[in-house]
Formats: structure tokens, sequence, C-alpha cells
């Protein structure tokens, strides 16, 4: 095949990153926008040495399972790429896909054993980072990133946020112009505003507004005061001046509002401060957890670590099935978080330990005698080779490992099982309905326990949702 042809294609999967995938002489050729089923033209616009790309011309045969798009601006932001299947139709090709993966990165006779999807898979994120950037116009830009890109789609809604978006774009351009303040340029990295970091409180509708500057604030007092009229309850500054995409530095002031903001998932209450990493899904989280639960099992005397713990959420639910809870977590405020909403929880067979897991991990499990269960839910990376290295050097009972990205759980996972670790139940959480990802919860024991038996069944009432 060559670029700018035009092909004739019969798509018979669906790729990770939501495109339509078809063959044809031998070659793979992925198309964004087409789905298993269909019968469509395309034209090849990127020729690779085993792979074409190829832009969707006339779909010409369409899927029993194509819907209309909810939102406006799907097809030019990069976040949805599925919104476009039937939503019993994406969860379906998400075990699939994630099944795949796992499989063939690992080598393990991986098996999902189910996909937990939602009744309403819209408007269920609590969280969104909005960048800020000029259009070719010079006129200020507030949305999501087109797909593979850093352009930003300017957008004043999203149907999957929690929130209405709208008052806050409207209130950052208004008082971008009203108070002089530049918008930061990633490619000269110089300008001010960076993006608007958006928190929704599930529990009582309160919304944080994070605003990320390249450097001081023009009149922050008129900032503070036109987010908290836009509907923010909390409003913060943090001042980042590196180049890259981490969006937040250690740099965070409060500026205005209520500093506390408070939620609950699964009957923990919880302070949050900007820093601190929380679920995007409220509902899913609580199933994530509720399996995570029950693969874990009841302890009354033993002792539970959980890696990488964030706000100590999940720790604090574990801490009711065990003798002793212990999280681990990097970021100071997420440590300081999680001690205070334990201490309000009355919660005192928890401690928190601040610190890079690579390190800390390793050397709990020498320190402590009685570690039954370890929690590992680690970033899109994946493990440290420390931290594998002593769960093979050092037999743990059992080891739920939590991954949004598979192919990294393929990698982690086959070097726990060729330390000697029994693969158990898979089961996903689709925790980011209307996009490609997915959350994936794997038990790996070592022992006695025959995991393959573990029952997993549980509502949302035994979660005090």
């Amino acid at each position: 095949m060559k670029k700018n042809e035009e092909v004739l294609l019969t798509v018979d999967s669906m790729a990770n990153t939501g495109a339509g995938v078809a063959r044809r002489d031998s070659m793979v050729v992925f198309v964004p926008g087409a789905l298993p089923g269909e019968t469509v033209r395309a034209r090849i616009i990127k020729v690779n040495k085993n792979y074409c790309i190829g832009r969707l011309e006339q779909i010409i045969t369409p899927s029993p399972n194509r819907r209309e798009p909810a939102c406006k601006y799907f097809g030019r932001c990069g976040g949805c790429v599925m919104q476009h299947l039937e939503y019993n139709a994406q969860l379906e090709s998400k075990k699939k896909e994630t099944e795949q993966v796992l499989r063939r990165i690992s080598g393990l006779p991986f098996e999902v054993s189910d996909i937990m999807g939602m009744y309403d898979p819209y408007h269920y994120r609590n969280k969104a980072i909005l960048p800020i950037g000029r259009d070719e116009s010079g006129n200020i830009v507030i949305g999501f990133y087109a797909s593979r890109s850093h352009r930003i789609i300017d957008m004043d809604s999203c149907a999957i946020q929690s929130m209405d978006i709208k008052p806050f774009v409207q209130a950052v351009k208004r008082l971008a112009e009203s108070t002089g303040t530049t918008v930061y340029d990633e490619v000269k990295h110089c300008g001010s505003l960076r993006q608007l970091m958006l928190r929704r409180s599930i529990i009582k509708g309160d919304i944080m507004a994070v605003l990320v500057v390249n450097e001081e604030l023009k009149q922050p007092e008129m900032w503070a005061k036109g987010l908290l009229e836009a509907g923010a309850c909390s409003v913060w500054k943090d001042i980042n001046t590196e180049k890259g995409n981490i969006v937040l530095s250690p740099k965070c002031e409060f500026m205005a509002g209520r500093k506390d903001f408070e939620d609950d998932i699964a009957g923990v209450h919880f302070n949050l401060s900007p820093l601190s990493f929380l679920q995007v899904n409220h509902l899913q989280a609580a199933v994530l957890y509720g399996i995570t639960t029950l693969y874990g099992g009841r302890r009354d005397d033993s002792v539970l670590v959980d890696a990488y713990c964030g706000t100590g959420i999940l720790t604090q639910i574990m801490a009711r099935f065990c003798g002793r809870a212990v999280g681990v977590e990097i970021v100071p405020d997420a440590v300081e978080d999680a001690r205070r909403n334990a201490l309000k929880n009355g919660v005192k067979n928890v401690e928190f330990i601040q610190g890079d897991c690579a390190k800390e991990l390793p050397s709990l499990i020498k320190r402590l005698g009685n570690i039954k269960v370890i929690i590992l839910d680690p970033p899109r990376a994946g493990c440290d080779g420390a931290i594998l290295e002593a769960l093979t050097e050092n037999p743990i009972e059992r080891v739920i490992y939590i991954s949004c990205d598979p192919a990294t759980l393929a990698r982690d996972a086959a070097v726990l099982a060729r330390g000697g670790y029994s693969l158990g139940q898979t089961k996903c959480v689709d925790m980011f309905p209307q996009t490609a990802h997915i959350e994936t919860v794997v038990l790996l024991s070592k022992g006695e326990v025959d995991s393959k038996k573990i029952r997993v069944e549980f509502s949302l009432e035994d979660m005090d949702m």
C-alpha cells in the first residue's frame, strides 16, 4: 500500500487506542472511527514497515453497534474515542483486547472473568484538567487536546465530566483579558496560564479550582474572586515552571474559599488536597475496592501493605479486614491527607509511610513478619524492579495488582510468575467509559491459596455506597 491510496477494508477488531483494525495484503491497517464488522473506504495517510494508518472516508456497511455520539466535540477531541460504539459493545471490546494484551506480553494463560461496567456511562469524572493556549488567530482556547497532539480543542462542555466546565472556561478567558495575564506557550516556554484543574466532590457537589501558572499571577485577588463567582468553593494556584507534561508542581498555594475539600467513597470520609491522587470515577472506584477487598480476604491477625496508596482510602477500607494496614505513598500532601482522614474516620489500625515504594516496600517486607497481603496500584509505568525482586525473594500469600495499563501489568505479572506466584482471578473495571482505557485487577498467590476458587460477589450496598 502507498500513501494517499484509497482502499476498501473490512474491520475485524478494535485496537486499545479505539481505532478499527483491518488487514490487507498481510498488512495491518488502523482506521480511527471505524468499528468491528464494518466495511469502509479509507485513504492511507501513513505507511510504516509493519502497519498503515488510514483516514476513514466512507462507511459502506455500518456496524449494528454504531450509534450517534453524545458529545458535539467527538472526532475532534482526543478523549472519548469510543462514543460511537454501543456501551455493551465497548465493554466486550475492552475485555477482549485486555485479555489478548495480557496473554501476548506475559505468556501467561490470563482469563478475564468479567468486566464491570456502569449503569450510566456518562458524567462520571470528578476531575478535569483543561490546557490553556491560543489558536492561530490569537484567541484564547481552553479545552482538551486533539488526538495524538497538543493542539487544544476549544470546548465549553464535556459528556463525561460530572461538573459543568462552561462557567470556569468563560471566567478564565474573561479574567485573562481583563488582568492582562499572558497564556503559556509550551514551545517557547514563556507566558503564564498553563492549565485549569477542576475537582468535584460527589457528596456535596463542591468544586475545587486550581490554576496552573508558569509565573506569579497578576492581580491574584481578581482571579480568586472570579473563580469563586464561577462556582468554585476552593481556589488554589500551582506554580509550575518546568517543561514537559507534568501538570502540578509541589508549589501549590491556597488562594480563597474553603481550604478543606471533603468527599466520600465506600463509607470512607476524606479531605483532599490538590496534589493528592484520587480515582476519577467514584462509583467504579467503589466497585474496584470491593473486588480488592474480596481478593484480600479477612485475616484479623495479619498485616496488609497498600503500596502507592495515595490518600489512603483503600488502605482504610482494607483495615476493616486485617489486624494492621500500612500505606506507602511518595507524595507528602497525600500522606498528610491520609493520616488526617484516618484520624477523622476513627481508623486506628492503619499507619502511613511517606516515601518511594521502591525503597520502602522491600524494607517493610523484611521488617514486618506477618504480611499476608500486598496491594500494588502503581502508575501507568508499572512497578519498579526492586519491588518485584523483593516479592519474589520474600513470598507473600496474596498480591493484588491494580493497573491502568494491561501491558505493564502483563510484564510485571510475568516476573512474579517466574518467581513462583500463581495467576488467579482477573477482572476489569470500566473506570473510563467512552474512552479506550480500562482498569484491571489481578490476584496472584503463593502458598496455600487457590485464588481461582475465590468467589467475587458484592453490591454497592456492601461498600456503604
